[in-house]
């Protein structure tokens, strides 16, 4: 400063100008410095430190540390130290004033270089630890850093001003309200990203559903207000961690630790095929394996109730086998036969409510696999058998008419008439 002031004085410009010219080129000289200094010191430890050390023997780290760019905060802190030691030259200790607003500027530029510090380390952090399934760092880090830096900025504007932290933290609750509007997101993002950590409710990887914002895939993304959620048809959609406690969502994650992955679907059989089991349907199905203990047991339960109860003529009044029964029993006997059918969860074959489509005969069962190709192979080899073998029992599955299998039916009504 001292140099420009007489440069100033050479000029003929008036002293009071010349004091304020001085102080002002000073500053910015002082700022240019600072900034020249801290680039060079970025470049060394990015040049010298990082690439000669980490690369080619540590790539993780390497590749965290760039990702991170904690070394240029480092840079600039250290230029902060550099310049520090020459601050009087900047701001001459006989003006008083000045030469305290030089140091509250450097004072304040190496908080700031710290708290930027303690943010990078907290990204290499979430570089690190971010993709973690079993808990949602990244939202965690995010809502860590909005503290920090909250209370950091607090300390800064305090300390620069030459006032207590106290006195701002007092002054907040004149604008509280307008707090709570502003930052509504982040801290309802906040509560909601606690509640689902603590509670374990969501990891990455796992497949959810949220019907009201059309996700249906896999969580690849946890922050402090979203969750994103890749479709199955590769789409992307960002979910508000708020909605996820404050509605509703399915998470398949139980399924996929299970081991095992249901089916439930029904065939419709129609009611006009359903008959009772004769004499020659009977000699036919003994010959199905997986029929022939059932067949037996139920034979001899059969002819020990008719004979009990008399039954010696209608086929009505005493029990009898029924082609739709004897079909449940092999589904469920078939069912118990497939390696990739679950053993230790529930399998059964049940009718439901019949209805204009029929009687549904429905199939429940787990299968021993969670990949999704796999699950859909074998409930479809499953359903491809059961279907072809329902004409060994005489059934039919129900299927609605089409318009030519109308038309061809009121054509030969026609000639009929």
């Amino acid at each position: 400063m001292v140099l420009v002031l007489k440069l100033f004085t050479i000029l003929d410009t008036p002293a009071k100008y010349a004091v304020i010219f001085s102080k002002l080129i000073s500053l910015i000289i002082f700022l240019l410095v600072l900034w020249f200094v801290g680039y060079l010191c970025r470049l060394v430890s990015e040049k010298y430190i990082i690439d000669k050390i980490f690369k080619g023997r540590f790539e993780k780290w390497h590749a965290a540390l760039r990702a991170g760019n904690f070394f240029a905060a480092v840079g600039y802190l250290a230029a902060g130290l550099i310049i520090g030691t020459f601050i009087s030259f900047f701001f001459p200790e006989q003006y008083t004033k000045f030469s305290a607003l030089g140091a509250k500027l450097l004072n304040a530029y190496i908080q700031i270089c710290i708290l930027i510090m303690i943010n990078k380390v907290l990204t290499i952090i979430t570089h690190f630890y971010g993709n973690n399934p079993n808990m949602p760092v990244k939202g965690l880090i995010q809502a860590l850093k909005i503290l920090i830096n909250f209370f950091g900025i607090l300390i800064i504007v305090a300390s620069f001003f030459g006032k207590e932290p106290m006195f701002f933290i007092a002054s907040l609750g004149v604008i509280a309200s307008v707090l709570m509007l502003v930052f509504k997101d982040p801290i309802l993002g906040l509560t909601a990203s606690f509640q689902l950590s603590m509670n374990d409710m969501l990891r990455i990887g796992d497949w959810v559903e949220v019907p009201q914002h059309g996700a249906d895939g896999d969580v690849i993304d946890i922050s402090l207000t979203t969750v994103r959620v890749q479709n199955w048809d590769k789409t992307i959609v960002s979910v508000p961690a708020y909605d996820l406690i404050s509605s509703s969502f399915k998470n398949w994650r139980g399924m996929s630790e299970s081991g095992g992955r249901r089916i439930k679907r029904a065939i419709n059989i129609d009611l006009q095929t359903i008959k009772f089991v004769d004499a020659e349907m009977l000699k036919r199905l003994k010959k199905i394996e997986l029929l022939s203990d059932y067949l037996e047991s139920k034979e001899k339960e059969i002819l020990e109730y008719n004979s009990h109860h008399n039954v010696t003529e209608a086929i009505i009044n005493g029990r009898n086998l029924t082609n739709i029964g004897t079909f449940r029993a092999y589904c469920a006997a078939y069912i118990q036969s497939r390696d990739y059918i679950h053993k230790k969860f529930t399998a059964m074959v049940r009718q439901l409510e019949p209805g204009p489509q029929g009687l549904p005969l429905e199939i429940y069962c787990f299968t021993n696999t969670v990949v999704w190709v796999d699950y859909e192979i074998y409930q479809s080899d499953l359903f491809d058998h059961l279907l072809s073998a329902m004409k060994d029992f005489d059934l039919r599955p129900f299927q609605n008419p089409s318009s030519a299998d109308i038309s061809s039916l009121a054509a030969k009504t026609t000639l009929k008439i």
